[in-house]
């Protein structure tokens, strides 16, 4: 998003097409993993992210560089998911208990499951995220997954420094509590690992042989072993950030600006 200038926007609200897809492009990547994060299901996310890319390239002659574009594009964003989903979607306490349905003490870590391992710890990450509220859940996600600087996740919320971080603080403690209690990869404790959880994630549909929705796939055993020697302050971070970007299935940009398509955009 670095690469989005002012004189780009002023292309794109002009008519250049070429400006416009370079920002949506920007854009595309950041805003579905931002959803998917928040909504949990892949096509409510991809639906959301359209929509916020919709949002921005109709609202492009609002920004006029008194900020980074990026700081104005996430707000745009933010705005619009956190309405989709003011709720949580899970209780920590069922987290818990369909954490245990189904586990396999005895099952083998086998290298053949390095793909299928990441993507069941990613998908159990996001929902143990989406046991928050969506104001912390989005907190967390700015605060500690893309990293935000306290001032400038405050200024995309719209919220006071202080209460962003008090609702940053709240997401961290929250998601250390559950996961040394439940998850084996953030402490060894625990009993839960993804392998013991792989088949029945996947005769529940919520992991696909073969499937995967990153470029490279997420090591889960070498991230296991990268938490246990970080103190116990920083592994919440780490055990989230280690996550690669999600792709989405079909091209957002694409169906963002087919509405937007007209003679002028050349």
């Amino acid at each position: 998003m670095d690469e989005i200038t002012l004189p780009v926007v002023q292309r794109a609200v002009a008519g250049e097409r070429a400006a416009m897809e370079q920002i949506m492009r920007a854009l595309e990547r950041p805003f579905f993993n931002l959803a998917q994060r928040m909504l949990l299901s892949l096509p409510e996310a991809e639906d959301a992210a359209q929509e916020c890319l919709l949002r921005v390239a109709t609202r492009l002659s609002q920004f006029e560089g008194g900020s980074r574009f990026s700081t104005w594009a996430w707000k745009v964003a933010v705005n619009r998911i956190v309405e989709l989903k003011r709720k949580p979607l899970l209780t920590f306490e069922k987290f818990s208990a369909d954490l245990a349905d189904g586990l396999e003490p005895e099952a083998p870590e086998r290298t053949e499951d390095l793909v299928a391992l990441g993507e069941l710890k990613m998908s159990c990450s996001r929902a143990l995220l989406n046991c928050l509220d969506a104001d912390d859940r989005i907190a967390f996600i700015l605060g500690e997954i893309m990293e935000f600087e306290g001032p400038e996740a405050a200024e995309i919320l719209g919220l006071p420094a202080a209460t962003f971080r008090k609702r940053l603080s709240r997401a961290r403690e929250r998601l250390r509590e559950a996961l040394a209690s439940n998850c084996g990869v953030f402490n060894p404790g625990a009993a839960c690992r993804c392998h013991r959880r792989l088949n029945r994630a996947t005769a529940l549909g919520r992991v696909k042989p073969g499937a995967t929705t990153t470029d490279a796939p997420l090591d889960v055993a070498g991230l296991r072993e990268k938490i246990e020697n970080i103190g116990e302050a920083m592994r919440v971070a780490a055990y989230y950030r280690a996550d690669p970007s999600s792709k989405p299935r079909r091209d957002l940009v694409r169906a963002a600006l087919e509405p937007l398509a007209t003679t002028r955009m050349n």
